[in-house]
């Protein structure tokens, strides 16, 4: 009779698998519908959790590094097809880092862009881990390296932010991870104040500056009034005179005279 109790089955084979006796894969099993059994993984923060973090580059995008231990526990294989990070603001920009053994300089390291410290590559899953099958027992540990947008400005330096990893079978099955990965903030800058030497408008009280007081002239000397007194004589003697030979030149009598 057939056992469509799936605990109990799954018990029975890993009893069996246990006892060296082998079975059909895990996929091709009747009774069992894998796709409703689960990926078969364990998921969880690597042992080097300590190094989770969000970080800030300099050119104001943010790193993602995260420790993961992945580990297939169930007879059969998992293709692992992708893997990617969830956080808690829209961000679809983030990436995986490529390998940089397709780089000319450096290739034994990882190098984050902008950002000085190296991740040996052998402690890297980037190029290890999307696209690989693990068979009962294969393990891949290590760090994840991803970089994305800037996070909100709610989430401070030094602040825990929540985020999800997820790896995806190949049945299109997902396994989840909810992390808590502490903020690295760059110090801000300071930005150069340039202030106007004039001031605002009325800000200070108008200089004014004091003008000379008038002063009369100096009294002329006695010589110098004489002198003056005798040009001024002078001058209405020649108008008299002046006037006195018009007068006569415009006169009948007078230009009779000159006709004779």
């Amino acid at each position: 009779m057939a056992n469509h109790d799936a605990p109990q089955l799954f018990q029975d084979w890993n009893r069996l698998n246990a006892a060296g006796i082998p079975l059909e894969p895990l996929e091709n099993r009747v009774g069992i519908d894998t796709k409703k059994s689960g990926t078969g993984l364990t998921v969880r923060a690597g042992r080097d959790r300590w190094r989770s973090e969000i970080r800030e580059l300099k050119n104001g995008r943010f790193a993602f590094i995260l420790p993961v231990f992945v580990r297939r526990d169930r007879p059969g294989k998992t293709i692992i097809c992708d893997a990617w990070i969830e956080t808690s603001w829209p961000d679809t920009s983030i990436e995986w880092l490529d390998d940089p053994e397709q780089e000319e300089k450096h290739p034994g390291y990882f190098n984050l862009p902008g950002d000085t410290e190296r991740f040996l590559r052998e402690e890297v899953l980037n190029r290890r881990f999307i696209s690989r099958t693990l068979a009962r027992g294969d393990i891949r540990s290590g760090l994840l390296l991803a970089v994305g947008s800037r996070p909100p400005e709610i989430y401070k330096d030094k602040d825990l932010v929540p985020i999800t990893f997820t790896v995806m079978d190949q049945w299109d099955r997902e396994e989840k991870l909810p992390l808590r990965m502490k903020m690295y903030r760059r110090p801000a800058r300071a930005v150069a104040i340039h202030t106007s030497a004039r001031g605002p408008l009325l800000s200070r009280r108008d200089v004014i500056v004091p003008t000379r007081p008038y002063v009369a002239p100096p009294q002329p000397a006695p010589e110098s009034r004489e002198k003056e007194a005798a040009d001024y004589r002078r001058l209405l003697e020649d108008i008299a005179r002046f006037q006195a030979e018009h007068e006569y030149a415009t006169t009948p009598s007078a230009t009779k005279l000159r006709k004779r």
